[in-house]
């Protein structure tokens, strides 16, 4: 391969064109809109870039935030944050604008990243695009795309491996590790710090990487004979006894996170995603929404296909007898464990062996859902990413020395041609929803044009990753952006419980959410005069907002009620219904 800058700036400028292909309609959008569905879970990451910028620009700790679950404010230490978009959008000051920039780096420096990793090993430099071209752009994270940013913020998993195997060296059979260069050290520990800030499964990825690559030298696992029957014994067993063991912690009533419960079945790596242009049919469509096979049907967190190509030529070259040269020429032989991490990160996303909704084996890898802490990570599916990044590894390193083998330079580029098309159209998504800043409701810019600090929408509500409390939509976080006032429900990865149980203790609050839940409930306590001016004390709102949908409904009734007489005046702006305190006139 070429040295310098130019042997980057190909794979650069093609993974840039795939980009922007494969997130179409976005880059006609990039300053404006992102992806994502209307009241969906792509709105946090922009509040997320705001909410960050806003903290620091008003010297407050970032990590709490009172703009949600006003006047109390909530800890985002849990919360799907993505500071790394955060501190981007602190220089550009533009929150749409740091998410797009933020995803479209990732992309591109995950595939230069992950094409340069296979460029250790393979030197067929049409098979290293492909490699980057599988880890960036996998169905996996396409059908992540319009919902969960964080899983996609992947850059610093090839550039971690590299330096990883160019940091330490290892021993078989010998605990212990020896660090060949310290500044690769470094270079590990800033790129797991990146990782921190960006995605905390993707960082426990990097974690099981680096242990289960020791783990390979530590016990030995190269040199088993499996001519033998005592290493299949000794599996037979193992998987025996985890399977038991499992399913006994799991009788005795030992949480494990519901880890179990979203483990992937072999069908998400058989059934292309719905997002899929061209490989998603009405069949597998009907296969993904069967409740019977996948516990959440229809789910994005069912989706591991990688496509066929690759899977399927991998299983091919382990029948094919590999020549003498193994792999490439002048190659480092440090590949050798990389099988061996293919299998695990495999076995991660399936903690439990399940076929088409049918549970068949409780693998080893399941019982880290019974370890506290560690059964946070609680969608096994999520490893797929890892996946996607060793299979081609492992395939091409094989794949490679017996094309040189059998075939011309022309031959070979042919056929590594023909494969990067294949898998080019298998991995095609359909254009993706696009959400636009320019068609934010307008009731929210005149909010904005108010005085005061707070706004309370109806419906309001709270919503975490395990439970819900009256209505809470997600595109509050994006009309925030524009209106900037703070608001008493939230959007947050983790609420305490002990604060879904306060929300509603203000009488006001909670003949609010009463009426709102049960519209036809008469058994609602009408607030005192007292309790409303306490909560209007308290909230300090400087607007009401009505969804059109709940405009003239028993909520909005009580809700003119209780302001009746407080000064506030009622206007219509659009569908919505804005009640607020006269605005001041001008001097």
């Amino acid at each position: 391969m070429k040295s310098g800058f130019s042997r980057w700036l190909l794979p650069l400028l093609i993974y840039t064109l795939l980009f922007g292909v494969f997130s179409w309609p976005l880059a006609a959008h990039f300053t404006t809109g992102f992806l994502g569905f209307a009241g969906h879970d792509a709105n946090q990451y922009v509040w997320n870039a705001y909410n960050f910028r806003q903290a620091l620009a008003a010297g407050k700790n970032p990590f709490f935030t009172d703009l949600l679950l006003y006047p109390q404010g909530s800890s985002l230490i849990m919360h799907t944050y993505t500071p790394i978009i955060g501190l981007l959008n602190s220089v550009l000051n533009q929150p749409i604008l740091a998410v797009n920039v933020a995803l479209l780096l990732s992309f591109v420096l995950s595939g230069v990243g992950a094409y340069r990793l296979c460029g250790r090993w393979v030197a067929n430099p049409v098979l290293c695009l492909l490699a980057g071209v599988v880890f960036a752009f996998s169905p996996y994270k396409l059908a992540h795309l319009p919902e969960h940013y964080h899983l996609l913020l992947t850059a610093a998993v090839p550039f971690y491996a590299w330096a990883f195997l160019e940091a330490f060296q290892f021993e078989t059979g010998r605990l212990g590790l020896r660090v060949r260069r310290w500044s690769q050290v470094a270079v590990c520990a800033a790129l797991g710090f990146v990782t921190l800030l960006s995605d905390y499964y993707t960082l426990f990825g990097l974690l099981y990487f680096s242990l289960g690559y020791a783990l390979y030298y530590w016990c030995g696992l190269g040199q088993i004979n499996w001519r033998r029957p005592r290493p299949w014994l000794i599996l037979v067993l193992t998987l025996v006894v985890c399977h038991i063991g499992s399913r006994l912690l799991g009788l005795s009533g030992v949480p494990d996170n519901a880890g179990f419960w979203w483990g992937g079945d072999l069908a998400g790596y058989l059934l292309p995603p719905t997002t899929s242009r061209w490989l998603s049919t009405a069949f597998t469509e009907r296969l993904l929404q069967n409740s019977p096979i996948f516990n959440m049907p229809g789910s994005v967190e069912n989706v591991m296909f990688l496509g066929y190509c690759l899977p399927l030529l991998l299983l091919l070259t382990l029948l094919l007898r590999r020549p003498k040269a193994g792999l490439a020429e002048n190659q480092p032989s440090d590949w050798a464990p990389l099988p061996w991490l293919l299998l695990l990160f495999f076995m991660l996303t399936l903690p439990a062996v399940r076929v088409f909704g049918k549970e068949i084996l409780r693998l080893p890898t399941g019982l880290v859902h019974y370890l506290p802490f560690l059964n946070n990570i609680r969608c096994p599916t999520r490893h797929v990413s890892y996946v996607a990044l060793l299979l081609p590894l492992v395939l091409f390193a094989r794949l490679d020395p017996w094309l040189r083998a059998r075939l011309q330079p022309a031959g070979r580029w042919a056929f590594s041609g023909a494969l990067l098309g294949l898998v080019l159209i298998e991995f095609q998504p359909a254009p993706a929803p696009l959400m636009d800043s320019t068609a934010i409701p307008r009731a929210y810019r005149e909010v904005a044009q108010l005085p005061g600090d707070v706004l309370f929408p109806i419906p309001f509500g709270l919503l975490d990753g395990y439970q819900t409390k009256g209505v809470m939509n997600s595109d509050e976080l994006l009309y925030q952006t524009i209106h900037h006032k703070k608001i008493p429900g939230a959007y947050i990865s983790r609420i305490p419980q002990a604060t879904f149980h306060q929300f509603d203790q203000d009488p006001v609050m909670h003949a609010l959410l009463q009426r709102q839940t049960f519209p036809d409930s008469a058994l609602v306590a009408v607030p005192t005069a007292a309790q409303v001016s306490a909560f209007l004390r308290r909230y300090q709102p400087a607007a009401f907002l009505v969804h059109p949908d709940y405009r003239n409904q028993p909520v909005h009734t009580l809700l003119r009620e209780l302001l009746r007489g407080r000064g506030y005046q009622e206007r219509e702006v659009d569908g919505y219904v804005l009640l607020h305190q006269p605005t001041p006139a001008p001097h």
